[in-house]
């Protein structure tokens, strides 16, 4: 096992002093990410920015393919469903890792084990928790079992089991460091370098194997540089020192696309912004656990105004005003319930009604990328007295506060299209120390609806689930959030070949 270099030892201040230099002859794309990881890993730091990257690292066992509305080979050939609780993959025999080591048994083995071991803490842990065992039935075939029947078993394999190299991953003390020192996969795109301060280097592997309709790299080489301040991404970006920013506010987007290189795509995805109120009382804010108090907050909430001044796309009708906290396409989503109705009026009657005539205050946390949108939403607030003072945090700050339990008031987005099914959207809000809600009538209908493999009645099971939480106003999608880019023009953004509502590195185009 040889320890991947580290290399690229480039800094913000280094970016902002350099000359700008060509990259498209270098067939080089380089794109500004918001926060530094120094591993990529799904199960360490399964974060929307990584996941843009270790999504085509990384191998899965099936994959889905969201336009066809079908589960497809991947690293598995053909499966079977013994039972509910039982599945048995036949896996391919001609894949190797991106160090040469050839794939079989012994890695989804070792991978799933890792991941289920209940002295394994990583995040999103019920993801993986589903799985009793796994078992080797031959050098290429393997039988997974289930503690109970699961109807988003393959869901959660196909988008959230990534496939490690056994005999690299086995041999770390710290297993976090595969991602760091050994990140070998077996997709598209392989790691060069990575380094929290310098950035990550993939490029294209021409030893993949998989069927050219969904795999591609088009573009030999990516780096992600590390930028966390907006201001200094676009800095960068003008001085020609990147090639490429995601997530950027409207009004940044008009005044870059006014520079001759430059241009913008604002794309459609399966993403949304929302907001999760502590009725569990959590962090001790005793207002938030009325039911009165978080529909009047809800209600006093502008969401026309404020997803048509800031939200990207906004403003061209890309971005949805949502009702319930998954999109209509979503696997096994409904609702008949809506959110209430934007009435400042009636918000503070019933806040008088809850005993706060005067409001009250809270922290508002808010993830760094979205601080425009949340202090539109803080200003509604206080219109009805809710002082919620907006602070600032970072993807690992909020997933601190988040399991300690001190979250008030949070926003961030949630990229939905890493597991579009409304079972997993649900366990994302109310299980574990995500659940900020403690209701045991949602746990109860999470509880059935994993045990219905009869989509429309799994449906069912789930609608009554989004009406609990509209009626109880725990968590709102506020609204979709389209990517909108800023790129050179040299750069073309396509639709992803499987994901029907995201985008990823092998859908950027030198045209």
């Amino acid at each position: 096992m040889q320890p991947i270099k580290l290399a690229l030892a480039v800094t913000t201040a280094l970016l902002i002093a350099a000359p700008a230099m060509a990259q498209k002859s270098k067939d080089t794309l380089r794109i500004a990410i918001n926060d530094p990881f120094s591993t990529l890993s799904n199960y360490c730091v399964p974060v929307d920015e990584a996941g843009n990257f270790y999504r085509r690292v990384y191998g899965t066992l099936v994959q889905i393919a969201e336009h066809e509305k079908k589960i497809i080979p991947g690293l598995a050939k053909s499966w079977t469903r013994v039972s509910p609780t039982v599945l048995e993959f036949d896996l391919r025999d001609d894949v190797t890792f991106h160090n040469g080591n050839k794939f079989d048994a012994d890695d989804v083995v070792s991978t799933i084990e890792y991941a289920i071991d209940p002295a394994v803490k990583i995040e999103f842990k019920s993801r993986y928790t589903w799985v009793k065992s796994i078992e080797k039935l031959g050098p290429y075939k393997v039988r997974l079992e289930a503690h109970t029947a699961n109807a988003t078993d393959l869901g959660l394999l196909g988008y959230r089991t990534y496939i490690q190299d056994k005999e690299s991953f086995d041999p770390l003390e710290n297993k976090c460091d595969y991602g760091r020192l050994t990140p070998y996969g077996t997709g598209p795109f392989k790691v060069v370098s990575i380094d929290k301060n310098a950035g990550m280097v993939v490029e294209r592997f021409d030893g993949v194997k998989g069927d050219p309709k969904y795999v591609r790299a088009p573009i030999k080489r990516l780096h992600a540089i590390p930028i966390p301040d907006k201001q200094t991404q676009i800095a960068n970006l003008m001085r020609g020192n990147v090639d490429m920013l995601r997530n950027v506010q409207p009004d940044n987007a008009a005044d870059l696309a006014k520079e001759s290189n430059l241009t913008i795509s604002t794309l459609p995805t399966a993403s949304f912004v929302y907001i999760v109120l502590d009725a569990a009382g959590r962090s001790g804010v005793k207002a938030l656990a009325d039911n009165r108090v978080r529909k009047a907050m809800w209600m006093a909430l502008n969401r026309d105004a404020t997803i048509k001044g800031l939200v990207p796309g906004g403003a061209q009708g890309v971005a949805e005003k949502m009702n319930m906290i998954c999109f209509e396409s979503t696997i096994a989503c409904g609702r008949t319930v809506d959110y209430p109705p934007y009435d400042p009026t009636a918000a503070k009657k019933l806040l008088v009604e809850a005993g706060y005539p005067d409001g009250f205050s809270l922290t508002y946390s808010c993830f760094i990328p979205i601080k425009h949108i949340c202090e539109a939403i803080s200003n509604d607030l206080l219109k009805i007295g809710v002082k919620a003072q907006v602070e600032p945090v970072t993807i690992t700050l909020f997933r601190k506060k988040q399991a300690d339990g001190e979250l008030n008031m949070t926003s961030i987005f949630y990229p939905s299209a890493g597991h579009p099914d409304a079972g997993n959207i649900l366990d994302v809000f109310f299980v574990g120390p995500r659940d900020y809600a403690r209701d045991t009538d949602m746990a109860k209908l999470i509880d059935e609806g994993l045990l219905e493999f009869d989509e429309k009645k799994r449906t069912a099971i789930y609608t009554k689930a989004m009406d609990l939480n509209n009626t109880k106003n725990y968590v709102m999608a506020f609204s979709s959030l389209p990517t909108l880019y800023v790129h050179s023009k040299d750069i073309e953004i396509k639709p992803n070949l499987l994901s029907a509502g995201d985008n990823y590195i092998d859908d950027y185009f030198w045209k």
